[in-house]
């Protein structure tokens, strides 16, 4: 028998993680998200959030959990910077259209309230070669999908590269999530390449 090894290249990584939020903040968050509620049936807030007082618990997880991916990943960086963060309310109907993250280089979701009807949020391959040519498969895997899905967990949330493309199909129950961006403040590029920038 031939000895094949197998590389996995250019990994597209989404990272999920469960974070039980104290309840007192967890109410005031979901209060506070639901004031924005209205007839259309994507409502989001204002995106200052992370500036909040009882969005702070979960505002200092979202940098601790990017640091250690950062980290993970042998990134440089000298700190991180949380551009913006908002809640969403997706009512039953509703839909989020396939969108990404511009000027940002993480993003994330957390599911602050769900029920069982809430759609699952779809990431779509980004390479577009990847789609001129397909086999029938005999099943989905990591492997050879050009999509891949996850479920609205209440406490779960997910991170992810900013310039990943997502979307949720119409769902047929409601969730309260809230979303953020990181940037990296630090050094980009490699020095004297006429690329490189300090942010």
């Amino acid at each position: 028998m031939v000895d094949v090894k197998t590389y996995k290249c250019f990994p597209t990584l989404i990272h999920e993680f469960n974070l039980d939020i104290p309840i007192h903040d967890k109410i005031q968050m979901t209060k506070y998200i639901q004031i924005f509620k209205d007839v259309d049936l994507l409502s989001q807030t204002n995106d200052d959030l992370h500036k909040m007082s009882y969005f702070k618990y979960l505002k200092n997880k979202i940098v601790e959990l990017n640091k250690n991916i950062l980290n993970d990943l042998d990134y440089e960086y000298e700190d991180i910077i949380i551009t913006n963060m908002w809640g969403n309310i997706i009512s039953s109907g509703g839909n989020h259209p396939p969108h990404n993250h511009s000027n940002n280089f993480l993003s994330g979701v957390f599911y602050l309230k769900t029920d069982t009807a809430s759609a699952p949020i779809h990431f779509f391959d980004p390479r577009p070669q990847a789609s001129i040519i397909v086999p029938r498969r005999k099943a989905n895997n990591w492997e050879n999908s050009t999509m891949v899905s996850f479920d609205p967990i209440e406490n779960t949330g997910l991170i992810f590269p900013s310039w990943l493309q997502h979307w949720v199909k119409t769902s047929n129950g409601e969730r309260i999530s809230i979303s953020w961006n990181i940037l990296i403040k630090g050094y980009y590029g490699e020095p004297k390449t006429l690329q490189n920038a300090y942010i």
